[in-house]
C-alpha cells in the first residue's frame, strides 16, 4: 500500500499523562485479552513485517519459536527468579512435543486418550489435521518418560505458593545453566542492574509494565485515542544523577561481539521504552528532563556463551524513537484515513 508520507509527518501525538501507569503486571495478564488492543513494540514490528491487515487483527502471542521460548526462559530465571523455578531432572520432549506433553499430563498418573491427543494437536498446532496413528504413537513414546517422572516428582515434593514451576527439555536446561553462569559472572551486567550511589539509592526494577493512552490528531480529521503498553526488562531511576537507564536482555545465536541491534530493529524497542520511562520519571519521581541511557545485555547461546553490554548511542536512540513515532503515526493514518479497524 502506498502511504501519504507528507500527511503522516503532520500527524500529532499527545501523551495523556493522567492515563500513565507504572505497574507490576504478570506476563499472563500482560498478554491476556484485557490488553489485546494495546499497541506494543512487538505489534508495531508486525506492521513492518506482515502489513496493515495483519497488524489490525487481534494480536495474540506468537506460536512456538525455539528462540522466543529460550529467551523468555532466560528472562524468567535471571530477572524474576523469585517467581519462576525450573525443575531439574524432570525433562520434557523438545519443541512443540513439549507443549503437547504439558497439555496432556494427567495429575492422577493416567495416560491421555487418542481423542485427547487429537484435541490438543489443534490447540497446540502439532501436526494439526495430519495426526496419524503412527504420529500419535511416536508422541506417546516421546512423552511417557516425562509423564512418569513428573507424576513421581509431584508425589514426593512440596511446592511453594506464588512460584511457577517450569518443566523444560534437558538440552534447554543445560544451555540455560551456561547462559546464567555467563551473565551472573559479568560484572558489567551487575553494575547496571544494581548501580552504585553516594547518598540516594537509585530505583531499579525488573519486568515492570508501562501503560499510556495517546491522543493522535490528523489534519482534517477528528482525533482518536490509542493505548500503548510496554514491559521493560530492567530500568533504573537515578535521581541523584538525574539519569534514567533502560536495560534490555537479549540472546543471540551468534557470537556476542557480533551483536547488531539494527538487524532486528531493537533500537526502536529501546526508543519506545525510554520515551515511556522518561514520562514516568517526571510524573512519579519528580525528575526534570533526565539524561536517557540504554543498554542491551547480550548473551550468546553458542560456546563460549560470552556476554557483553552493548550501549545505545545517541544515533541509535534517534533512529529508534523516530521509527517508533513514524509507525505510530502510520497506525493512526491507516485507521483514520484508510479505514482499517482493530478486530
Amino acid at each position: 500500500m502506498e502511504l501519504d508520507k507528507e500527511l503522516i509527518k503532520q500527524i500529532k501525538i499527545k501523551p495523556l499523562l493522567d492515563t500513565l501507569k507504572l505497574e507490576n503486571i504478570s506476563d499472563e495478564e500482560y498478554f491476556s485479552e484485557k490488553y489485546s488492543n494495546y499497541i506494543s513494540n512487538s505489534r508495531l514490528g508486525k506492521l513492518v513485517k506482515d502489513g496493515a491487515k495483519s497488524f489490525f487483527e487481534k494480536f495474540v502471542s506468537q506460536e512456538y519459536n525455539p528462540s522466543f521460548f529460550f529467551g523468555s526462559l532466560l528472562h524468567q530465571q535471571y530477572l524474576q527468579p523469585e517467581s519462576f523455578e525450573v525443575i531439574k531432572g524432570v525433562y520434557t520432549p523438545t519443541a512443540k512435543a513439549r507443549l503437547m506433553a504439558l497439555e496432556l499430563y494427567h495429575p492422577d498418573g493416567t495416560t491421555p486418550t487418542d481423542d485427547e491427543i487429537k484435541a490438543a494437536s489443534y490447540k497446540i498446532g502439532y501436526y494439526k489435521d495430519k495426526l496419524t496413528t503412527n504420529r500419535i504413537k511416536e508422541l506417546r513414546e516421546k512423552c511417557n518418560q516425562f509423564w512418569r517422572d513428573k507424576f513421581l516428582y509431584e508425589q514426593n515434593n512440596k511446592f511453594k505458593e506464588g512460584i511457577e514451576y517450569l518443566y523444560i527439555d534437558e538440552k534447554s536446561y543445560n544451555l540455560l545453566q551456561e547462559c546464567l553462569n555467563s551473565i551472573n559472572n559479568n560484572k558489567d551486567f551487575q553494575k547496571l542492574l544494581h548501580p552504585e550511589f553516594l547518598t540516594e539509592e537509585p530505583y531499579s526494577a525488573n519486568e515492570q509494565t508501562i501503560l499510556l493512552d495517546v491522543e493522535i490528531t490528523i489534519p482534517g480529521y477528528d482525533s482518536r485515542i490509542y493505548k500503548l503498553k510496554s514491559k521493560l526488562d530492567n530500568f533504573t531511576i537515578d535521581k541523584e544523577e538525574n539519569i534514567i537507564t533502560v536495560n534490555d536482555l537479549k540472546t543471540t545465536s551468534r557470537l556476542a561481539k557480533e551483536f547488531d541491534p539494527s538487524f532486528f530493529h531493537y533500537q526502536r524497542e529501546l526508543g519506545m521504552y525510554s520515551y515511556l520511562l522518561k514520562l514516568c520519571s517526571e510524573k512519579f519521581f519528580g525528575m526534570n528532563k533526565p539524561t536517557i541511557k540504554g543498554n542491551f545485555l547480550v548473551v550468546s547461546t553458542i560456546p563460549d556463551y560470552n556476554s557483553l553490554v552493548y550501549p545505545m548511542t545517541p544515533k541509535l536512540f534517534k533512529q529508534g524513537f523516530d521509527e517508533f513515532k513514524f509507525l505510530l503515526q502510520t497506525v493512526a493514518y491507516l485507521n483514520i484515513v484508510k479505514g482499517y479497524e482493530f478486530q
